[in-house]
């Protein structure tokens, strides 16, 4: 390729990058609004974590903040109603409480409408709702807290490295994850700390679906009449089934 035929390539793929942005790749959040009707609709996708950086939420997920600022901007500006529209597989244990309390608290009513995944800490917070709505194909559920980790000291023993933690004298869980495999009070204390978390999450739920099966805390999900079934959600649907239960919801 001689040097005039490079550098009409370089400027094609410049021309080319120009006006693109990650929402040409990735489905963002679309901005909260107000229709005519003074219904807000504040919409909820990937993974839910508090006070998130931007470039996390250039990739589609959405920030605990932002969803509060956005819930209150509803109610000061007048709205009668709000339809949450999630598509979420979950979030953080961080501001996943002080979203669910402040939609339980709403002063009016509101309708969650899943379309995609309604799971985790996405159905925490979004049970709080007035009622719940849910696509046929949309799978809901999946109540309990996980803490995951990785125990690489084999590995590293092959490698020829040790890792030795070193604390004040009766700090016995500071070391926890830095040296494994953990001890059998270090795991009792996390053990400890993932049973609140998950009682929390039950409870919350329970206080919001009273009628809700037991079988929903072995954490599955479920879809459709299931989900239904199982008292998840109060009707299978689109969104326009949720609006019309937004709207009847009002007009009581």
């Amino acid at each position: 390729m001689d040097a005039g035929s490079l550098s009409e390539m370089e400027k094609n793929l410049q021309q080319t990058k120009e006006g693109l942005s990650l929402a040409d790749f990735i489905n963002q959040r679309e901005p909260a609004r107000m229709d005519e009707q003074g219904i807000a609709y504040i919409d909820v996708r990937g993974g839910l974590i508090d006070d998130a950086p931007n470039i996390y939420k250039e990739l589609g997920n959405t920030d605990y903040r932002d969803l509060r600022a956005e819930i209150a901007g509803a109610v000061d500006a007048g709205a009668k109603g709000i339809i949450f529209t999630v598509d979420s597989p979950g979030g953080t244990v961080a501001g996943a409480e002080e979203t669910a309390k402040m939609i339980e608290a709403l002063p009016i009513p509101s309708v969650t409408y899943y379309h995609g995944l309604g799971c985790s800490a996405a159905y925490k917070v979004f049970c709080s709702a007035t009622a719940i709505v849910a696509a046929p194909s949309a799978e809901v559920g999946n109540i309990g807290t996980i803490l995951t980790y990785q125990d690489a000291s084999k590995y590293m023993e092959k490698l020829g490295v040790t890792t030795h933690s070193i604390t004040n004298e009766g700090a016995d869980l500071k070391s926890t994850f830095h040296s494994m495999p953990l001890t059998a009070e270090q795991e009792a204390f996390l053990q400890e700390s993932i049973n609140e978390a998950g009682d929390a999450f039950k409870n919350h739920v329970q206080s919001n679906r009273p009628g809700i099966s037991e079988e929903v805390f072995k954490a599955g999900w479920y879809k459709g009449e299931k989900a239904l079934a199982l008292q998840l959600i109060d009707h299978v649907g689109g969104l326009m089934d949720a609006r019309e239960i937004l709207q009847a919801t009002i007009k009581l």
